[in-house]
């Protein structure tokens, strides 16, 4: 601790400040370095995007008496609000992407500490807030003034995402030997409980538990011995009996709720609700889907609660059918074959483990959010990404989707320039 105050102290002295202004001027945009970006990954984003938006759309159209046909007057029959948002964080998101690639990735990483930092001042602040949607001291007001955005609302444990994947990056590749003994395990269960209990007391369980798996897939990697990893998965069994009986006891026990009706739907036939229709509306699209905003369908009659965040994955179904579903999983196993095949080109280690995590938290989103909407596992609010409408959630993904592309141009960029001087002194 001495030490961390020590270090913090230095950094923020003035010869500190006049350090980060170098140190950015030094890792600033490089001419040419775009040659190198990923288009085809980044087209493929927005394609999944842009179908998000369609899906967001059906999912809020609202009933009508006579199906209506044509564009134009299905667009001016049902309400387009968030579906124009979703474009506008779509806008934002690129934009919030392509400034995280302006500075070299290894700058984010020499600051990893303050940033961590950062991310835990703000998670406490957040909980002194009062509880807003879902019961959730987890959202900051933000009051835009402005009649298409209005009062929306930022969750900083999403943006924790991203600090922690930078975070959690550098701290395992720092090691100049994989994690042999608990002595050095227990340092980095402290930097990931942290921020992850932190996160549950919102209480947001989906978030803490991505934070999670991203620590346990970098650990897994950085070559920790397998008896530790098992017996931190066994601590995590031990404090789950204390835990489920502080859920049964708890005045607000919904977490345990969403347990019990994910192991017995039929028991508690109102609280799944929102799965047993999801299910139903999953298959009630067949093949080719009921189409657009279809007349009748679960998305118009409202059915399914929060239809246009968590379980957008199932109007998806519903609207465009099998052919609709296995598309976009086919979509998403491309983009993610594509942040794995950057991962096993990437020389560098602290770039190589950024992306990484960043395969491991979208491929957790992926995996969690269509198993809990088939009732394969519980709900836990995670959203799908790049469907499911949020800006908090949408901006994240994209800043993730920064420190990748990151990490390709700089990686590609320094491997252009090695085989420069290596045919040069051929």
């Amino acid at each position: 601790m001495q030490k961390l105050i020590r270090w913090l102290f230095k950094q923020f002295r003035r010869d500190g400040f006049k350090q980060l202004t170098a140190d950015i001027k030094k890792n600033s945009y490089k001419p040419g370095l775009f040659k190198n970006f990923d288009w085809l990954l980044f087209g493929l984003v927005i394609a999944i995007s842009l179908f998000g938006v369609v899906a967001i759309f059906s999912a809020t159209s609202s009933a009508t008496q006579t199906e209506v046909t044509g564009l134009l007057n299905i667009l001016g029959a049902h309400p387009v609000t968030y579906a124009r948002l979703q474009l506008i964080w779509i806008a934002l998101g690129t934009v919030f992407m392509f400034s995280i690639t302006l500075l070299d990735y290894h700058l984010y990483g020499k600051y990893a500490q303050i940033l961590y930092l950062a991310n835990i001042l703000i998670l406490l602040l957040v909980l002194t807030v009062e509880a807003g949607r879902g019961g959730m001291s987890a959202f900051f007001a933000v009051n835009t003034q402005s009649s298409t955005l209005g009062q929306r609302s930022l969750q900083p444990s999403e943006f924790g995402k991203i600090i922690m994947i930078i975070a959690l990056a550098k701290l395992f590749s720092q090691r100049k030997a994989p994690i042999s003994n608990f002595r050095e395990l227990w340092p980095t269960l402290v930097f990931l409980g942290v921020p992850a209990v932190l996160v549950f007391f919102q209480p947001d369980f989906g978030t803490a538990v991505v934070y999670v798996v991203v620590y346990i897939v970098l650990i897994y990697i950085s070559g920790t011995k397998r008896k530790l990893i098992y017996a931190v998965i066994a601590i995590v069994i031990a404090l789950a009996i204390p835990l489920w009986y502080w859920l049964n006891t708890a005045s607000d026990s919904f977490r345990l709720t969403r347990i019990l009706m994910w192991i017995n739907p039929e028991q508690y036939a109102d609280e799944a609700m929102q799965v047993t229709n999801g299910k139903i509306a999953v298959g009630s699209g067949g093949l080719i889907g009921k189409g657009l905003v279809s007349q009748g369908s679960f998305a118009s009659l409202g059915f399914i609660p929060d239809d246009h965040t968590d379980f957008c994955f199932a109007i998806v179904c519903e609207s465009f059918g099998f052919i609709g579903a296995m598309s976009l999983l086919a979509a998403f196993v491309v983009f993610l074959g594509r942040l794995i095949y950057h991962a096993l080109h990437t020389q560098d280690v602290f770039g190589e483990y950024i992306i990484i995590g960043v395969t491991a938290m979208f491929m957790f989103h992926i995996f969690e959010n269509i198993c809990m909407i088939l009732n394969i596992l519980p709900v836990t609010g995670i959203p799908l990404p790049f469907i499911s409408y949020g800006g908090s959630n949408y901006l994240t993904n994209m800043g993730c989707l920064g420190l990748v592309m990151n990490v390709v141009m700089r990686s590609r960029q320094k491997q252009m320039a090695g085989q420069t001087r290596t045919l040069g002194k051929l």
